[in-house]
Protein backbone atom coordinates (compact mmCIF):
# COMPACT_ATOMS: atom_id res chain seq x y z
CA UNK A 1 0.00 0.00 0.00
CA UNK A 2 1.27 3.41 -1.11
CA UNK A 3 1.72 5.52 2.26
CA UNK A 4 2.62 8.94 0.79
CA UNK A 5 -0.67 10.31 2.81
CA UNK A 6 0.37 8.54 5.34
CA UNK A 7 3.40 10.03 5.56
CA UNK A 8 1.97 13.60 4.44
CA UNK A 9 -0.45 13.43 7.03
CA UNK A 10 1.82 13.29 9.90
CA UNK A 11 4.40 15.94 8.62
CA UNK A 12 1.49 18.50 8.70
CA UNK A 13 0.56 17.29 12.54
CA UNK A 14 3.77 18.18 13.00
CA UNK A 15 4.09 21.48 11.71
CA UNK A 16 0.34 22.70 12.36
CA UNK A 17 0.00 20.83 15.76
CA UNK A 18 3.20 20.46 17.19
CA UNK A 19 4.50 23.19 15.48
CA UNK A 20 7.73 22.42 13.87
CA UNK A 21 9.46 23.41 10.86
CA UNK A 22 8.39 21.57 7.69
CA UNK A 23 12.03 20.74 7.11
CA UNK A 24 12.38 19.33 10.57
CA UNK A 25 9.27 17.26 10.16
CA UNK A 26 9.73 15.70 7.00
CA UNK A 27 12.90 14.51 8.65
CA UNK A 28 11.58 13.62 11.54
CA UNK A 29 8.74 11.42 9.34
CA UNK A 30 10.30 10.01 6.27
CA UNK A 31 12.28 7.08 6.03
CA UNK A 32 16.06 7.40 5.28
CA UNK A 33 15.08 4.99 2.54
CA UNK A 34 12.21 6.36 0.54
CA UNK A 35 12.79 7.18 -3.13
CA UNK A 36 13.49 10.28 -4.40
CA UNK A 37 10.06 10.53 -6.63
CA UNK A 38 7.87 10.00 -3.69
CA UNK A 39 10.08 12.50 -1.41
CA UNK A 40 9.40 14.87 -4.16
CA UNK A 41 5.86 14.26 -4.44
CA UNK A 42 5.31 14.36 -0.53
CA UNK A 43 7.40 17.62 -0.02
CA UNK A 44 5.07 19.14 -3.11
CA UNK A 45 1.96 18.68 -2.01
CA UNK A 46 2.70 19.22 1.92
CA UNK A 47 3.82 22.84 0.44
CA UNK A 48 0.27 23.05 -1.09
CA UNK A 49 -1.35 22.18 1.77
CA UNK A 50 0.54 24.95 3.70
CA UNK A 51 0.61 27.50 1.39
CA UNK A 52 -3.21 27.07 0.52
CA UNK A 53 -4.08 25.43 4.57
CA UNK A 54 -6.73 28.18 4.90
CA UNK A 55 -9.19 27.80 1.84
CA UNK A 56 -8.33 23.74 1.71
CA UNK A 57 -9.46 23.53 5.53
CA UNK A 58 -12.75 25.48 4.51
CA UNK A 59 -13.50 23.80 1.82
CA UNK A 60 -14.06 20.47 3.74
CA UNK A 61 -15.53 21.77 6.67
CA UNK A 62 -17.92 23.19 4.82
CA UNK A 63 -19.58 19.54 4.83
CA UNK A 64 -18.87 18.91 8.16
CA UNK A 65 -22.01 18.52 10.75
CA UNK A 66 -19.68 19.46 13.89
CA UNK A 67 -15.91 20.36 14.68
CA UNK A 68 -13.85 17.43 13.50
CA UNK A 69 -11.94 16.83 16.55
CA UNK A 70 -9.42 14.54 15.50
CA UNK A 71 -5.89 16.08 14.05
CA UNK A 72 -4.65 13.43 12.24
CA UNK A 73 -7.73 12.83 10.22
CA UNK A 74 -8.18 16.66 9.60
CA UNK A 75 -4.70 16.96 7.92
CA UNK A 76 -5.30 13.87 6.18
CA UNK A 77 -8.62 15.59 4.67
CA UNK A 78 -6.02 19.06 4.02
CA UNK A 79 -3.56 16.60 2.34
CA UNK A 80 -6.16 15.20 0.08
CA UNK A 81 -7.98 17.93 -0.97
CA UNK A 82 -4.84 19.76 -2.01
CA UNK A 83 -4.33 17.05 -4.67
CA UNK A 84 -7.50 18.16 -6.15
CA UNK A 85 -6.93 21.76 -6.30
CA UNK A 86 -3.43 22.00 -6.92
CA UNK A 87 -2.13 18.85 -8.32
CA UNK A 88 -5.14 17.59 -10.60
CA UNK A 89 -5.11 13.86 -8.92
CA UNK A 90 -8.47 12.03 -10.37
CA UNK A 91 -11.18 12.33 -7.41
CA UNK A 92 -11.75 8.58 -7.11
CA UNK A 93 -8.34 7.98 -6.25
CA UNK A 94 -8.17 10.67 -4.16
CA UNK A 95 -11.15 9.16 -2.18
CA UNK A 96 -9.93 5.30 -2.08
CA UNK A 97 -6.07 6.71 -1.12
CA UNK A 98 -7.92 8.68 1.73
CA UNK A 99 -10.05 5.92 3.34
CA UNK A 100 -6.98 3.33 2.87
CA UNK A 101 -4.98 6.05 4.75
CA UNK A 102 -7.32 5.94 7.22
CA UNK A 103 -6.78 2.50 7.75
CA UNK A 104 -2.98 2.97 8.22
CA UNK A 105 -3.57 5.87 10.50
CA UNK A 106 -5.81 3.28 12.76
CA UNK A 107 -8.93 5.70 12.36
CA UNK A 108 -10.95 3.38 10.36
CA UNK A 109 -13.78 4.90 12.39
CA UNK A 110 -13.38 8.28 10.19
CA UNK A 111 -13.82 6.24 6.74
CA UNK A 112 -17.42 7.20 6.00
CA UNK A 113 -16.54 10.29 7.20
CA UNK A 114 -13.58 11.01 4.96
CA UNK A 115 -15.33 9.17 2.24
CA UNK A 116 -18.33 11.33 2.62
CA UNK A 117 -16.85 14.89 2.88
CA UNK A 118 -14.13 14.49 0.38
CA UNK A 119 -16.66 13.35 -2.26
CA UNK A 120 -19.06 16.56 -1.69
CA UNK A 121 -15.71 18.87 -1.20
CA UNK A 122 -14.59 17.36 -4.57
CA UNK A 123 -17.38 18.15 -6.81
CA UNK A 124 -18.27 21.68 -5.13
CA UNK A 125 -18.73 24.11 -7.52
CA UNK A 126 -19.87 26.90 -5.03
CA UNK A 127 -16.78 27.28 -2.80
CA UNK A 128 -16.08 30.87 -1.67
CA UNK A 129 -13.83 31.97 0.80
CA UNK A 130 -15.03 32.95 3.84
CA UNK A 131 -12.62 35.78 5.41
CA UNK A 132 -9.63 37.63 4.11
CA UNK A 133 -7.38 34.57 5.87
CA UNK A 134 -9.09 32.29 3.14
CA UNK A 135 -8.99 34.56 0.73
CA UNK A 136 -5.26 35.42 0.60
CA UNK A 137 -3.99 32.39 2.05
CA UNK A 138 -2.17 34.36 5.50
CA UNK A 139 -3.01 34.96 9.21
CA UNK A 140 -4.93 38.07 10.13
CA UNK A 141 -2.08 39.63 12.23
CA UNK A 142 -0.01 39.46 8.96
CA UNK A 143 -2.02 40.80 6.50
CA UNK A 144 -2.79 43.80 8.88
CA UNK A 145 1.10 44.61 8.53
CA UNK A 146 1.63 44.13 5.19
CA UNK A 147 -1.54 46.33 4.79
CA UNK A 148 0.07 48.72 7.28
CA UNK A 149 3.21 49.07 5.87
CA UNK A 150 2.53 48.19 2.23
CA UNK A 151 -0.95 49.81 1.22
CA UNK A 152 -0.04 50.09 -2.58
CA UNK A 153 1.53 46.83 -2.61
CA UNK A 154 0.38 44.60 -0.29
CA UNK A 155 -1.85 42.37 -2.35
CA UNK A 156 1.02 42.00 -5.27
CA UNK A 157 3.25 40.85 -1.80
CA UNK A 158 0.36 38.21 -0.81
CA UNK A 159 -0.20 37.12 -4.58
CA UNK A 160 4.07 36.69 -4.58
CA UNK A 161 3.77 34.55 -1.61
CA UNK A 162 1.21 31.99 -2.63
CA UNK A 163 3.32 31.38 -5.60
CA UNK A 164 6.07 29.00 -5.92
CA UNK A 165 9.52 30.06 -5.98
CA UNK A 166 11.55 30.84 -8.53
CA UNK A 167 15.34 28.57 -8.35
CA UNK A 168 18.13 31.00 -8.53
CA UNK A 169 21.74 29.76 -9.13
CA UNK A 170 25.21 31.75 -8.67
CA UNK A 171 27.71 30.67 -10.97
CA UNK A 172 31.51 30.77 -9.94
CA UNK A 173 33.37 33.37 -11.84
CA UNK A 174 35.09 30.56 -13.61
CA UNK A 175 32.11 28.77 -15.10
CA UNK A 176 31.78 29.40 -18.82
CA UNK A 177 27.95 29.02 -20.21
CA UNK A 178 26.69 28.89 -16.86
CA UNK A 179 22.90 27.62 -17.22
CA UNK A 180 19.79 29.39 -16.80
CA UNK A 181 18.80 33.11 -18.12
CA UNK A 182 21.35 35.79 -16.94
CA UNK A 183 20.00 38.54 -14.34
CA UNK A 184 19.77 41.45 -15.85
CA UNK A 185 22.50 43.37 -13.24
CA UNK A 186 24.07 40.67 -11.61
CA UNK A 187 26.66 38.92 -13.65
CA UNK A 188 26.61 35.30 -12.36
CA UNK A 189 23.13 35.01 -11.23
CA UNK A 190 21.09 32.54 -13.23
CA UNK A 191 17.28 32.31 -13.10
CA UNK A 192 16.13 28.07 -13.93
CA UNK A 193 13.26 28.29 -15.48
CA UNK A 194 12.85 24.65 -15.92
CA UNK A 195 13.25 24.46 -12.14
CA UNK A 196 16.26 21.53 -12.94
CA UNK A 197 18.78 22.27 -10.78
CA UNK A 198 22.18 21.26 -12.42
CA UNK A 199 23.34 18.84 -9.32
CA UNK A 200 26.74 17.99 -11.31
CA UNK A 201 27.74 21.63 -11.05
CA UNK A 202 26.40 21.71 -7.44
CA UNK A 203 28.24 18.92 -6.64
CA UNK A 204 31.60 19.78 -8.10
CA UNK A 205 31.47 23.38 -6.67
CA UNK A 206 30.71 25.26 -9.80
CA UNK A 207 27.49 26.69 -8.66
CA UNK A 208 25.19 27.32 -5.46
CA UNK A 209 21.72 27.66 -5.11
CA UNK A 210 21.40 31.70 -3.91
CA UNK A 211 18.07 33.50 -4.66
CA UNK A 212 19.09 36.91 -6.75
CA UNK A 213 18.17 39.55 -3.65
CA UNK A 214 20.53 37.61 -1.36
CA UNK A 215 23.63 37.86 -4.61
CA UNK A 216 23.06 41.81 -3.92
CA UNK A 217 24.75 41.41 -0.21
CA UNK A 218 27.87 40.20 -1.24
CA UNK A 219 28.55 43.00 -4.43
CA UNK A 220 26.82 46.07 -1.72
CA UNK A 221 30.00 45.15 0.83
CA UNK A 222 32.39 44.63 -2.06
CA UNK A 223 34.96 42.99 -0.45
CA UNK A 224 38.72 44.11 -1.28
CA UNK A 225 42.54 42.88 -0.67
CA UNK A 226 43.30 42.35 2.77
CA UNK A 227 39.83 43.58 4.64
CA UNK A 228 39.26 41.93 7.79
CA UNK A 229 35.42 41.32 6.84
CA UNK A 230 32.80 39.87 9.62
CA UNK A 231 29.65 37.48 8.73
CA UNK A 232 27.91 37.52 11.85
CA UNK A 233 24.70 34.72 11.42
CA UNK A 234 26.11 33.28 8.61
CA UNK A 235 24.64 30.09 8.04
CA UNK A 236 24.15 28.64 5.71
CA UNK A 237 27.09 30.80 4.46
CA UNK A 238 25.82 31.69 0.65
CA UNK A 239 26.87 34.81 1.22
CA UNK A 240 30.08 33.91 3.14
CA UNK A 241 30.57 32.08 0.25
CA UNK A 242 30.22 34.96 -1.97
CA UNK A 243 32.26 37.16 -0.72
CA UNK A 244 35.25 34.94 -0.68
CA UNK A 245 34.44 34.27 -4.62
CA UNK A 246 34.57 37.84 -5.28
CA UNK A 247 37.89 38.61 -3.26
CA UNK A 248 39.51 35.30 -1.52
CA UNK A 249 42.01 37.84 -0.60
CA UNK A 250 39.86 38.83 2.42
CA UNK A 251 40.37 38.00 5.71
CA UNK A 252 36.62 36.67 6.66
CA UNK A 253 35.51 35.55 10.14
CA UNK A 254 32.32 33.43 9.76
CA UNK A 255 30.15 33.81 13.14
CA UNK A 256 27.28 31.57 13.54
CA UNK A 257 25.21 30.51 16.76
CA UNK A 258 24.13 27.43 15.69
CA UNK A 259 26.73 24.09 15.90
CA UNK A 260 24.92 22.25 13.46
CA UNK A 261 24.09 24.95 11.04
CA UNK A 262 27.75 26.49 11.36
CA UNK A 263 28.65 23.10 10.18
CA UNK A 264 26.41 23.74 6.77
CA UNK A 265 28.38 26.71 6.48
CA UNK A 266 31.80 24.65 6.74
CA UNK A 267 30.67 21.64 3.95
CA UNK A 268 29.57 24.88 1.73
CA UNK A 269 32.66 26.40 1.90
CA UNK A 270 34.88 22.95 1.25
CA UNK A 271 32.50 21.95 -1.66
CA UNK A 272 33.18 25.44 -3.49
CA UNK A 273 37.30 24.81 -2.06
CA UNK A 274 36.93 28.06 -0.06
CA UNK A 275 38.74 29.42 2.76
CA UNK A 276 37.69 31.62 5.50
CA UNK A 277 39.84 33.63 8.17
CA UNK A 278 37.86 31.59 11.13
CA UNK A 279 34.97 29.94 11.27
CA UNK A 280 32.92 30.53 14.93
CA UNK A 281 30.55 29.07 16.91
CA UNK A 282 29.14 32.07 19.07
CA UNK A 283 26.47 34.82 19.59
CA UNK A 284 26.59 38.06 17.34
CA UNK A 285 24.67 39.68 20.30
CA UNK A 286 27.28 38.14 22.61
CA UNK A 287 31.01 38.95 21.08
CA UNK A 288 32.84 38.96 24.30
CA UNK A 289 32.69 35.44 23.89
CA UNK A 290 34.44 35.89 20.96
CA UNK A 291 36.29 38.49 19.23
CA UNK A 292 39.86 39.06 19.51
CA UNK A 293 40.17 42.63 20.16
CA UNK A 294 40.73 43.51 16.03
CA UNK A 295 38.20 45.80 14.56
CA UNK A 296 36.68 44.91 11.36
CA UNK A 297 36.88 47.18 8.39
CA UNK A 298 33.78 45.73 7.01
CA UNK A 299 30.46 44.02 8.70
CA UNK A 300 27.67 42.07 6.90
CA UNK A 301 24.76 41.53 8.95
CA UNK A 302 22.22 39.09 7.80
CA UNK A 303 19.67 39.01 11.29
CA UNK A 304 17.30 36.89 12.16
CA UNK A 305 14.30 37.71 11.07
CA UNK A 306 10.89 36.92 10.29
CA UNK A 307 11.49 35.66 7.05
CA UNK A 308 8.33 37.56 5.78
CA UNK A 309 10.00 37.98 2.53
CA UNK A 310 10.39 34.09 1.55
CA UNK A 311 7.16 32.61 2.69
CA UNK A 312 7.18 31.40 -0.99
CA UNK A 313 9.94 28.96 -0.15
CA UNK A 314 8.51 28.25 3.40
CA UNK A 315 5.30 28.57 3.61
CA UNK A 316 5.13 26.81 7.28
CA UNK A 317 6.34 30.41 8.53
CA UNK A 318 3.57 32.02 7.82
CA UNK A 319 1.66 29.68 10.09
CA UNK A 320 4.70 29.17 12.92
CA UNK A 321 5.10 32.68 13.32
CA UNK A 322 2.57 34.34 15.73
CA UNK A 323 2.46 38.12 16.64
CA UNK A 324 4.27 38.47 19.69
CA UNK A 325 7.47 36.79 17.74
CA UNK A 326 7.98 40.32 16.37
CA UNK A 327 8.65 41.93 19.71
CA UNK A 328 11.22 39.12 20.69
CA UNK A 329 13.30 39.55 16.94
CA UNK A 330 13.34 43.25 16.98
CA UNK A 331 14.90 43.24 20.21
CA UNK A 332 17.70 41.02 18.81
CA UNK A 333 18.30 42.60 15.72
CA UNK A 334 18.51 45.74 18.25
CA UNK A 335 21.08 43.85 20.39
CA UNK A 336 22.83 42.70 17.21
CA UNK A 337 23.28 45.69 15.52
CA UNK A 338 24.55 47.13 18.40
CA UNK A 339 26.93 44.81 19.32
CA UNK A 340 28.28 45.04 15.76
CA UNK A 341 29.09 48.63 15.40
CA UNK A 342 31.22 48.47 18.24
CA UNK A 343 33.43 45.80 16.45
CA UNK A 344 33.73 47.69 13.21
CA UNK A 345 36.68 50.64 12.87
CA UNK A 346 36.71 53.70 12.17
CA UNK A 347 36.11 54.41 8.63
CA UNK A 348 34.07 50.91 8.36
CA UNK A 349 31.03 50.05 6.75
CA UNK A 350 28.50 47.96 8.00
CA UNK A 351 25.73 46.05 6.04
CA UNK A 352 22.32 45.51 7.14
CA UNK A 353 20.28 42.98 5.86
CA UNK A 354 16.79 40.98 6.25
CA UNK A 355 14.77 38.68 4.55
CA UNK A 356 11.75 40.54 5.59
CA UNK A 357 8.83 42.91 4.29
CA UNK A 358 8.27 44.64 7.51
CA UNK A 359 9.08 47.89 8.14
CA UNK A 360 9.55 47.07 12.15
CA UNK A 361 12.76 45.37 11.04
CA UNK A 362 13.96 47.18 8.32
CA UNK A 363 13.95 50.83 7.98
CA UNK A 364 12.74 51.43 11.35
CA UNK A 365 15.47 49.58 13.09
CA UNK A 366 17.68 51.36 10.80
CA UNK A 367 16.08 55.10 12.29
CA UNK A 368 16.56 53.73 16.18
CA UNK A 369 19.82 53.19 15.36
CA UNK A 370 20.84 56.22 13.47
CA UNK A 371 19.33 58.09 16.45
CA UNK A 372 21.51 56.19 19.40
CA UNK A 373 24.39 55.84 17.30
CA UNK A 374 25.41 59.79 15.88
CA UNK A 375 28.45 58.56 14.33
CA UNK A 376 27.23 55.98 12.10
CA UNK A 377 25.81 57.85 8.64
CA UNK A 378 23.44 55.89 5.60
CA UNK A 379 25.41 55.26 2.70
CA UNK A 380 23.46 55.79 -0.80
CA UNK A 381 22.22 52.21 -2.33
CA UNK A 382 22.02 52.43 -5.95
CA UNK A 383 19.68 48.89 -6.46
CA UNK A 384 17.91 48.04 -9.15
CA UNK A 385 14.34 46.30 -8.94
CA UNK A 386 14.07 48.07 -5.39
CA UNK A 387 11.98 51.14 -3.87
CA UNK A 388 14.03 53.61 -1.65
CA UNK A 389 12.76 54.20 2.04
CA UNK A 390 13.60 56.85 4.35
CA UNK A 391 16.69 54.44 5.32
CA UNK A 392 17.74 51.52 3.30
CA UNK A 393 16.19 50.02 0.48
CA UNK A 394 13.26 47.20 -0.21
CA UNK A 395 13.11 44.63 -2.63
CA UNK A 396 9.49 43.07 -2.64
CA UNK A 397 8.51 40.09 -2.50
CA UNK A 398 7.95 38.76 -6.37
CA UNK A 399 10.25 42.46 -7.95
CA UNK A 400 11.93 40.53 -11.06
CA UNK A 401 11.45 37.28 -9.75
CA UNK A 402 13.65 38.12 -6.50
CA UNK A 403 12.49 37.06 -2.81
CA UNK A 404 11.64 40.28 -0.53
CA UNK A 405 14.73 41.96 0.86
CA UNK A 406 16.28 44.60 2.77
CA UNK A 407 19.25 46.32 2.41
CA UNK A 408 20.83 49.46 4.54
CA UNK A 409 24.65 50.49 4.08
CA UNK A 410 25.76 51.96 7.08
CA UNK A 411 29.33 54.25 7.92
CA UNK A 412 31.12 54.47 10.79
CA UNK A 413 32.37 57.91 10.75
Amino acid sequence: MNKNRYYGSHILYRVLIKHEHLKSAMAAVLPHDINAQDKAWIQHMCYMSLRHGFSLRARWQKFLHKPLKDQLVSQLLTFSLAQKIHADVPDHAIVNEAVNTAKLLKKTWAKGLINSVLKQSLTDQDFAPGDDQQRYEHPDWWLAMLKKDWPDAWREIIHANNQQPPLWIRCQSDLTNCPGEPHAHLKNARLITDKQLPRKLLSEGKISVQDAAAQWAAHLLNPQDNERILDACAAPGGKSSHLLALNPNIHLDIVEQDKQRLELVKDNLQRLNLKAHRLIHGDAAEPSAWYQGVKYDKILLDVPCSASGVVRRHPDIKLLRQPEDMTLLTRLQTRILQAAADLLTEGGDLLYATCSVFRAENERQIKRFLKNNPRFTEQAIDLPDSQAQKHGVQILTGEANMDGFYYCLLNKS
